[in-house]
């Protein structure tokens, strides 16, 4: 079919340039039903007015964001995919990466917030409450501010698995209150996943070792799934773990996953980077391999690992010719994902854009000896705004928010001028309970963004653009 009316072609076409959300033919009757129920909560009947509308009010766009997606959540939906966590990912990661690993996970296109609280409750019973990083983003402003709120109708508890999350829940009114507790452990932050930058160290997206993204991935058009496909690869950790829904379009042709077949869905993982025995902090399991494609990791217990039809083979020659370290070698490294090794790389090298270049390979590795190594090189180079906020970054992963609040003032005092050092010490604010600080964080992030060409790629954001990150301060602001 075809749009009844050019203006609705025009208002849809301003949301799909500023979301990414498509509507091939069969969605076109149901998008124009949305747009007339959402014009009309605007008071409008003239669609080039509501159009021009979305163009400049963020809370007209993002009303049609929640009246055209589903938003279907609540606690441990698809419970067999949480058991497969708890039983299968969650282990697995442990045992390869040590007990006291600091799991980092991200719940993408949380909506209300549910899946990340529902991730929150699940550490938390597995022993890992106070040492996991758990992200949750979304695009839509009200289902951000819903989800800090934590407070849940019956709908919310619908499901199968809701007996899971009724003890850490409180009755009010008619509402169920999520405990404090629960609720601290998530971090709420706005992202576009078809626009917007990742993996950044700028918004907490690197080095996942679970990334759930459900039901998200049936809005996008094709190209836009392989985009975001590949960008989630690149924000685990090696050997990470990417879910899907059932409902989702599979990905093992978009991006070279490992995809792995089990009864309860077929998932993905990144291939892991072999040389990972540490010692201190440095890499000491033999000899750094040639740069390479990723090999397969091993299959674990449970389920069975087949690489995806478009997982190169690894191409080794029989007797490795070690490469003397460079700058360049080590950026190259780490581009292919070879954390390890392009940390190896850097190691001997001078300067302090080989220290940062380690420090952001270590982190891909693990946390602890990143945030040792990050804190050696800024004692070295003292005056470097990308490694005190490096450090920053670090420290908020690790949970030591004081410290992170002390090193990201320290990037501000160096800078006032960079936007993501607010934007940064914010989150940290955020977490720390400081709202009222972490409000004039954004705000001067914000701010600073919305004065420079909105095209322009904010520094050290890893590729932000300054339009971008001042939506994102304003989202949060309004939060």
């Amino acid at each position: 079919m075809s749009w009844s009316s050019p203006g609705y072609e025009a208002a849809i076409a301003v949301l799909s340039r500023r979301t990414g959300l498509s509507f091939p033919p069969q969605r076109q009757d149901s998008a124009e039903n949305g747009v007339r129920r959402a014009m009309a909560r605007a008071g409008l009947a003239d669609l080039e007015r509501y159009r021009a509308l979305l163009e400049s009010d963020a809370g007209a766009l993002d009303d049609l964001i929640v009246e055209l997606t589903v938003g279907e959540t609540y606690f441990f939906r698809e419970p067999a995919q949480f058991q497969f966590l708890r039983r299968v990912a969650l282990p697995e990661v442990l045992a390869r990466r040590g007990f006291q690993h600091g799991v980092r996970a991200w719940s993408a296109a949380c909506a209300s917030g549910e899946e990340a609280y529902s991730l929150a409750i699940l550490f938390a019973e597995e022993g890992l409450a106070g040492r996991a990083y758990l992200l949750a983003t979304d695009v839509s402003r009200a289902a951000l501010a819903r989800a800090r709120e934590a407070s849940y109708s019956n709908w919310s508890l619908r499901g199968e698995g809701a007996a899971l999350a009724q003890p850490y829940l409180s009755q009010r009114d008619k509402l169920h209150v999520l405990h404090d507790k629960v609720r601290r452990a998530v971090t709420f932050e706005y992202l576009n996943l078809a626009l917007d930058v990742y993996p950044s160290f700028a918004t907490g997206t690197w080095g996942m070792d679970l990334i759930l993204c459900r039901n998200v991935l049936i809005y996008f058009d094709r190209e836009t799934v392989r985009d975001v496909a590949r960008r989630l690869l690149a924000s685990l950790a090696p050997g990470g773990w990417l879910l899907t829904a059932s409902s989702d379009p599979p990905l093992g042709g978009d991006a070279p996953f490992e995809t792995v077949v089990t009864d309860v869905g077929v998932f993905y993982r990144r291939a892991e980077d072999k040389v990972t025995a540490w010692q201190g902090d440095r890499v000491t399991e033999g000899a750094p391999p040639p740069l390479a494609a990723p090999s397969p990791a091993p299959p674990i217990p449970a389920p069975s690992v087949t690489p995806s039809p478009c997982h190169p083979v690894p191409l080794s020659p029989p007797h490795p010719v070690p490469l003397s370290p460079s700058l360049e070698e080590a950026r190259e490294a780490f581009a292919q994902g070879h954390y390890a090794r392009a940390a190896d790389l850097a190691r001997g090298l001078e300067g302090e854009a080989a220290s940062a270049l380690r420090v952001r390979a270590l982190a891909n590795v693990e946390m602890a000896p990143a945030e040792r190594a990050c804190a050696e090189a800024v004692a070295r180079h003292p005056l470097s705004v990308e490694l005190h906020h490096l450090h920053a970054v670090l420290l908020l992963a690790l949970g030591r928010n004081e410290d992170a609040a002390r090193a990201a003032r320290r990037v501000i005092y160096l800078d006032r001028s960079l936007a993501i050092g607010h934007y940064t010490l914010g989150s940290i604010l955020w977490q720390r309970g400081d709202l009222a600080g972490a409000r004039r964080a954004y705000r001067n992030a914000r701010d600073l963004c919305a004065a420079r060409p909105p095209d322009e790629v904010v520094p050290l954001s890893d590729g932000e653009r300054a339009g971008r990150l001042a939506e994102a301060a304003a989202t949060l602001l309004e939060g």
